[in-house]
Order: structure tokens, then C-alpha cells, then sequence
């Protein structure tokens, strides 16, 4: 078995084509498990085109005496892909998606709170007619972008780099906006990290709504009054709604970065800037501030994860998806989130029985170890074994 069957096995996969009502009417030479299977090897083989990422796939499983496979057209790939559609995909990142942190695992938990960062990314997406007209672009005084955009936003456990959920729409609708997907996910005894982005009173008060409790950065301009300055040296504000009345208690934590680098000429130069946090941990005692600033690093958990998926997973900052429809587009997407899931889950599981920390787990010798496995990665089903 390869390494990535460990976590989409094939009574999984065919799990979710069933559910998702993906299954073929009548046996086809490219069956729905197949090209779950498939999809997901693209993100294996970024820069392979149809024909290479289909042979990467089965020229390696088990074959019956006398049988072969007969390569598949780039079109006849196309349209199978388009028969199963996202909804399978989507499906199977819902079942992997999740926590796998435990209080042993280090940077997981803080005081008993589970450690999760909110932050987003831009992916860019191929400009064809329909993609154009489902996702705008980013733009600036030189006029729009060259790629219409989807906008990504990823809930991530710190310390082990395991995505909780994510959510994805057109770069039009903003971070705020995406985030409200993403709270039925958050609970009590969750510690949520977010940058400067986020912070608006309705999106606070909801995502306080679900238990959790938040540490977020807030830009220098956002109004915090004070109400009372707390022995610590932190001080009390709250945020205020647009109508009479709307107030949300906060603890206003700020302090100074000082970085320190050479210059051209080789003297130190030194370079500050001001961090402004708020959060609902509003007890200095349970909460002290020196811990909640060094907490916030946490937040670059978020960040790095956006590297592996954009740069080592995906071939390069400047690659784009390969799929021309708004659908496929879906599709590729949860297929590149659930092969980001199973690779940390790989690493996780390494590093605890390491007993290392999952940062010191290289993603990208991962990757590597999976794609040189993924020719039995994904075994054929009895219902599968016709072949391409």
C-alpha cells in the first residue's frame, strides 16, 4: 500500500462518490473512484500533463494475467473529470479535514486552549470565459491582474499545521465574509489567532458566540477607548456595533518588535514596529501578556502552510490551476486541500513517533516520499479493474 492509501482508502473514496451521487450509471472505463483517484495525483505531478499523471497513477498496480491498460485521451480525462464534478472531492476533505494535535504535541495547546490561526491566500486561476466570469481580479494603477482570482481562507491547528476547515469563493468576496463560514468549526477552549485583517466588531461577537476565545492583531487606526489600564500595564477597551448599545469587552495587549540587520555598509540597523492585540482573555493573571505576544507567532502557522501548498505542492508562485470552469476549478482546489491534509498527517504521524516537533518535519521531503509511492498509493477496486 502506498503512503497516501493510509488516508483515502478505496472504501473511502468510494464512500464519498456515493454519497456525493458521483457513481456511473454503467461500468466506464475511467469509474468514478478512478478519477477521484486521479485528481488527486495532479497534485502530485503539477507539471505532468493528463497522459503522464494517468500513467503515474496505475502503471503500477496489479494487473491480471494478460491485461493492460490502454491510455486515455487528454479530452476523455476532461469530460470524466467533469462527470464526477467537486462534490466528491469536497466530500473527502470534510472526512480528513480536522484537529490531530494532543496536549503532548508541542505548540498544539496553550493553558488548555487548542491553538488555531485564521488567514488567507490568492490563487490564481486560468482566464478562460467562464472562469472570468465566476472569479474578478485583483488590480492596481496599472490596470487588472492578468489571472481571474479565488480567495482562500484556511482554519489551521498550530503546531501540528493540520487544516480545521477551509473555505474558498471568488476574490471579490472579502476574508471577513469567508471567515463567517468558518466558525461553526471554532468551540470552547479554543484559542483563535488572526492578523488585522479580521478584526470588526460583528465578526468578533460571532466568532466569541461559539466559545472560543480570540487573540487577534488590530491596525493602528482601528478605535480602542480606554476603560480601565490593568496592573500588567494591558488595558481594558471594548469594541463597539453600529447601534446604541453594542459593546464587546476586550484586553488591549501592545508591545514593540525591535529587529536588528546589517546594512549595505555592514552596520546594525535597527527597524521597530508596534503590535496591537486585542483579545477576550480578559484576566491578566490566567492570561499574562508577555505569553499572549509570544502566542502570537503562532499565527505565521497559517502563512507557512500557504508556502507549502503554493510553492512546494503546487510548482511555483507564479503556477496556475489547469482547470477552465468554475466546477473543476472547485474540484482541483479540494482535491489540493485534501493532499496537503493526508501529507501532514504523514508528517504528524512521523514526528510523534519522532517525538520532535511537526515543524522539524520537512513538508517538502514529504511530498517527495509520497510521490515516489503513489503508483500503489491509490489501489484499484474490484468495480475499477476495467482500466483506462
Amino acid at each position: 500500500m502506498g503512503l497516501l492509501s493510509r488516508t483515502f482508502t478505496p472504501e473511502l473514496v468510494g464512500f464519498v462518490v456515493d454519497e456525493a451521487g458521483a457513481r456511473e450509471e454503467r461500468t466506464k472505463s475511467l469509474p468514478s473512484s478512478l478519477m477521484v483517484n486521479f485528481v488527486l495525483t495532479m497534485w502530485l505531478f503539477t507539471g505532468c500533463g493528463y497522459g503522464l499523471v494517468l500513467r503515474e497513477l496505475v502503471e503500477n498496480w496489479p494487473r491480471r494475467a494478460g491485461e493492460t491498460w490502454l491510455p486515455a485521451t487528454t479530452g476523455a480525462l476532461t469530460e470524466a473529470r467533469a462527470r464526477v464534478g467537486p462534490g466528491p472531492l469536497r466530500l473527502l476533505f470534510d472526512r480528513v479535514a480536522g484537529t490531530r494535535g494532543t496536549p503532548a504535541t508541542p505548540g498544539a495547546f496553550w493553558r488548555g486552549f487548542r491553538l488555531a490561526s485564521m488567514d488567507g491566500t490568492l490563487v490564481d486561476v486560468p482566464d478562460s470565459k467562464k472562469n472570468a466570469a465566476a472569479y474578478t481580479r485583483s488590480s492596481n494603477s496599472s490596470g487588472p491582474g492578468p489571472y481571474p482570482q479565488v480567495r482562500l481562507l484556511a482554519l489551521v491547528e498550530c503546531g501540528t499545521k493540520a487544516m480545521i476547515g477551509a473555505v474558498f469563493d471568488s476574490f471579490a468576496v472579502g476574508e471577513r465574509t469567508l471567515a463567517l463560514r468558518l466558525l461553526p468549526l471554532l468551540g470552547p477552549q479554543m484559542l483563535l489567532l488572526a492578523d488585522r485583517g479580521f478584526p470588526a466588531y460583528g465578526l468578533c461577537t460571532k466568532a466569541a458566540a461559539t466559545g472560543a476565545q480570540l487573540l487577534w492583531r488590530v491596525s493602528q487606526s482601528f478605535s480602542l477607548p480606554l476603560v480601565e489600564v490593568l496592573p500588567d500595564g494591558t488595558y481594558l477597551s471594548e469594541l463597539r456595533g453600529r447601534r446604541k448599545g453594542e459593546r464587546m469587552p476586550v484586553r488591549v495587549v501592545e508591545y514593540t518588535v525591535t529587529t536588528t540587520t546589517l546594512g549595505p555598509d555592514g552596520t546594525a540597523e535597527e527597524t521597530s514596529e508596534l503590535f496591537c492585540l486585542i483579545t477576550t482573555l480578559l484576566d491578566p493573571l490566567t492570561a499574562p501578556a508577555q505569553e499572549l505576544a509570544e502566542l502570537y507567532t503562532s499565527r505565521w502557522t497559517s502563512e507557512t502552510i500557504f508556502k507549502h501548498i503554493k510553492i512546494e505542492q503546487r510548482g511555483g508562485r507564479t503556477a496556475t490551476l489547469r482547470s477552465n470552469s468554475p466546477a473543476m476549478v472547485e474540484q482541483e482546489l479540494w482535491a489540493m486541500l485534501c493532499v496537503y491534509q493526508a501529507v501532514h498527517h504523514l508528517a504528524i504521524d512521523a514526528a510523534a513517533h519522532a517525538r520532535i516537533p511537526v515543524a522539524d518535519i520537512s513538508f517538502k521531503n514529504t511530498l517527495a516520499a509520497v510521490r515516489r509511492t503513489v503508483g500503489t498509493a491509490f489501489p484499484p477496486s474490484t468495480a475499477d479493474r476495467q482500466g483506462p
